[in-house]
């Protein structure tokens, strides 16, 4: 088991990544033992890994478990206020807990419900896929979306403890998979030149990769984005450096309502979009653009973007929670292990990138 703290005061709490955890939850949250819980996870997860979850709960404490719809578009309004219902039913108190078993919806729907309900219950994460391992799990943001963008509601919640069992990721579709591993390389691109090798070295989607290479991916990643949120929990500044692919990633699940991207896949669109603008720029030379795309491309096929009205696209820009004074913030790549925050992107330097990204449609 390898052990990430995330060091922020008395909001301090550790992220555990290694096989068999979700089969150790009695004695990796020893210290949360004599609470009523209520475990929130699809109807897919708990059928795949919920009955081990539910035995080691209840021989934490009082347990109830209450299922959600799966899929982006139902991390909305309508689901939360369900879950405050299922709350009210099992008498959570303030001292009780909610455990989020499941990927990055489940995740930010249960936070932010546990963030907002009675003004604040504690919660602890159970991630499931690679992209909720490495990142909706840590940091703390929770939220749902709004018809006009995504995550545009959320807080600031820190989980009490992230429990990451790679061993479930064997269940993943391999679609799911690259959808975190686009996340991993993005983590790689901020800081990690090894770990940038690393991926660029194995399979596609790292299926196929070894457990313990998978493990030590994870907890690599989660050590990258935990050293900047220890810096910057709030996103006052150098946390904006997590957003490197998100900006135009958001518009893209934005415009398509969340049915064509995953997640990662529209984080991957992102990043090559912000280095074509990095290569325009001089940020990076040409030889660093082909290899940074190459690398994402490696990471497996796309949806396709060529079809998307460039304008809708603009659009959703301008309404992302990331726009400063009326200014869309880039993350943009200047190399691996350094990137740059821009706010004075141009909306001719968009339709390029743009159409740089559909030039590298599959």
């Amino acid at each position: 088991m390898r052990e990430i703290p995330v060091e922020l005061g008395a909001r301090r709490y550790t992220v555990s990544v290694g096989p068999g955890l979700l089969g150790r939850l009695p004695e990796v949250l020893s210290d949360l033992r004599g609470r009523t819980m209520v475990l929130v996870a699809s109807r897919r997860v708990f059928d795949l890994h919920g009955k081990a979850v539910e035995r080691g709960l209840r021989a934490l404490g009082r347990l109830h478990v209450t299922l959600i719809p799966d899929g982006e578009r139902f991390k909305s309004k309508k689901t939360l206020e369900g879950l405050y219902e299922a709350f009210l039913s099992a008498r959570l108190g303030r001292d009780g807990l909610v455990v989020a078993l499941g990927g990055g919806v489940v995740g930010d729907l249960a936070g932010y419900a546990a963030a907002t309900y009675m003004r604040g219950v504690d919660w602890v994460g159970l991630p499931t896929t690679l992209l909720s391992m490495v990142d909706s799990s840590v940091g703390g943001k929770v939220g749902i979306n709004h018809p006009a963008a995504k995550n545009l509601i959320g807080a600031f919640h820190q989980p009490r403890a992230v429990v990451a069992d790679p061993a479930v990721l064997d269940t993943l579709p391999v679609r799911e998979l690259r959808a975190g591993a686009y996340e991993v390389l993005k983590c790689a691109v901020l800081g990690d030149r090894d770990l940038f090798s690393t991926l660029q070295a194995a399979p596609a989607g790292l299926r196929g990769w070894a457990a313990g290479e998978v493990e030590g991916a994870i907890a690599s990643a989660c050590a990258i984005k935990a050293d900047v949120v220890e810096r910057d929990e709030r996103e006052g500044g150098l946390r904006r450096v997590l957003n490197l692919g998100h900006t135009l990633g958001h518009a893209l699940e934005s415009v398509t309502r969340y049915r064509r991207f995953t997640h990662g896949e529209a984080v991957g669109w992102g990043m090559v979009g912000a280095a074509a603008i990095a290569r325009e720029r001089a940020l990076l030379s040409r030889r660093a653009f082909e290899t940074l795309a190459d690398s994402i491309d490696h990471v497996g096929p796309r949806p396709r973007v060529s079809d998307l009205p460039t304008p809708e696209l603009i659009d959703a820009l301008g309404r992302d929670k990331k726009v400063k004074d009326g200014r869309v913030v880039f993350v943009l790549p200047a190399a691996i292990g350094r990137v740059v925050i821009r706010d004075d992107v141009t909306r001719p330097e968009i339709r390029r990138a743009l159409k740089t990204m559909a030039a590298r449609e599959g």
